[in-house]
Order: structure tokens, then sequence, then C-alpha cells
């Protein structure tokens, strides 16, 4: 993906665009163009960020004074876009999940968290005839209000006494506790630059 420059700006050379006024920077319907992407109904194996592209407004570089600012700004948006969900990008909605806190029917939120990730752990051994075991949480990040599509990322052993490998699950909850836990996916982390 090509990084927009300072020197790539509308053609507009007259104007001063270290000064950008709301209404320069489109309209609600443009932006909801590359914050939100489509989504299926879910199945298990299914990830749904496969096919996507990360898309950043071109007037985003007008609200940044510096290209250093509006790399920066980039290269986090770019790193958050390839963890497919599993770092925090508030510009898209998901935002971490604080472990530390408590929750209701748990010890702490962590052990809730781990609580739904041995429910993708428990399916993908089921389908995937292995035995992978989860060890600890890592992190978990989330999307939504009511029902959270939770990114769970956790240390687990693929066997008895194994090293430890980094892997991913994804899960619905429902708070109103209407549906059942929903698991999604389960996989060895892929390698990237994160």
């Amino acid at each position: 993906m090509k990084k927009l420059t300072i020197d790539e700006g509308d053609g507009d050379s007259s104007s001063d665009d270290s000064l950008v006024s709301l209404g320069d920077l489109g309209s609600d319907s443009e932006w909801l163009a590359y914050k939100y992407f489509p989504d299926r109904e879910p199945e298990w194996g299914y990830d749904s960020f496969e096919g996507q592209e990360l898309k950043i407004h071109p007037l985003v570089r007008k609200t940044y004074q510096t290209q250093e600012l509006y790399d920066q700004y980039y290269e986090k948006r770019r790193l958050a876009f390839e963890s497919k969900g599993f770092l925090s990008d508030p510009t898209r909605a998901i935002y971490d999940v604080y472990m530390e806190g408590s929750m209701r029917g748990h010890n702490s939120a962590r052990d809730w968290v781990a609580y739904l990730a041995n429910l993708c752990v428990q399916k993908y051994n089921e389908t995937e005839g292995k035995t992978v075991e989860l060890v600890n949480v890592v992190r978990a990040t989330h999307i939504g209000l009511g029902k959270w599509k939770m990114y769970i990322t956790f240390m687990a052993r693929e066997h008895y006494d194994g090293p430890l490998v980094e892997y991913q699950a994804k899960v619905i909850y429902d708070f109103a506790e209407v549906d059942p836990p929903f698991p999604i996916l389960c996989r060895p982390s892929p390698k990237s630059n994160i």
C-alpha cells in the first residue's frame, strides 16, 4: 500500500493545509466506508478480516501537521489492521479488555476470558483432532456493546510438556445471556512483525 506524502495534496497549493475545518473532511457516509467492513454470519474457522485491505481516508492526512506525525499514525493503523483484531484499534471500535477487573460468575475478568478461550480450544481440538491446552491468556480485545466479538491471544501447549505456542481465538459473547458463547476461530498466531 502506498503511503500518502505531504506533496500529494489535492492540487490546491493556495490553501493553508495546517488548518482544516470539519466541513472539509467529508460526509459521515464517506467516512463509514473506511471504518466499517461488512460482516457475515459467524461460522467456525472463518476469519472476517480475510480479503480486506487497509483503507485510510485520504483527508486524514490533512489532520496531521507533519509527515512524521502522519507516518506514526499510519504505522499504528497498519499494525492494528495486520493483527486482524487482536490488537486494539479505536478507529474500528476495537478496544482492549481490562482483565484485572471482576466478572460476574468468575474470579476475575482474566478467568472469564480464559473460559471463553477454552471454548474455542475445545472446538478446535474436536474439529482438528488436536490436543491443544490453554496455559495463560496474554491479551484480549473486543468490538461491540451488548454482544461482544472477542479476539483473545493466549499461550498454549500443543502436546503434554511441549513448548509454549501463541494462539488466537475469536468468540462472540452475549451479555444478556440470551445466546450461549459462540466460538468462531482458534488457530496458532500467524507469523507477523507485531
